[in-house]
């Protein structure tokens, strides 16, 4: 048998009351792992058909079909990006995380402003 874990599940009175009319007391831990595991493939299989048609539409589209090309194309190498300076970003970053050490606050309040 598969590990299992316990889950406290909060329900509205008239859902937890027509539950406990309608499965009896033994059955209702079966009853909501088939449930769960119905609903969830379901889900799955609707954003995998999204996905799906999301690439047919994708494929019909000449100017997506070149943006994707271009993607595919693109190494990850350090030349990729000539105007990436390293060494300021990595002042920059040692700078925010410094003043977020210092008052949390400061940070979202130097993001913000």
């Amino acid at each position: 048998m598969p590990r299992q874990q316990q889950v406290l599940v909060r329900l509205p009175d008239d859902l937890a009351a027509r539950f406990a009319q309608v499965v009896a007391p033994r059955q209702r831990g079966r009853f909501l792992i088939d449930l769960l595991r119905r609903e969830l493939d379901r889900e799955s299989n609707e954003l995998a058909e999204a996905a799906k048609r999301l690439t047919e539409l994708e494929a019909k589209d000449p100017a997506l079909v070149a943006e994707e090309a271009s993607w595919l194309g693109t190494s990850l190498e350090a030349d990729v990006d000539d105007g990436f300076d390293a060494q300021e970003f990595e002042r920059q970053y040692r700078e925010a995380k410094a003043l977020q050490e210092q008052e949390p606050g400061a940070a979202r309040a130097a993001r913000t402003a």
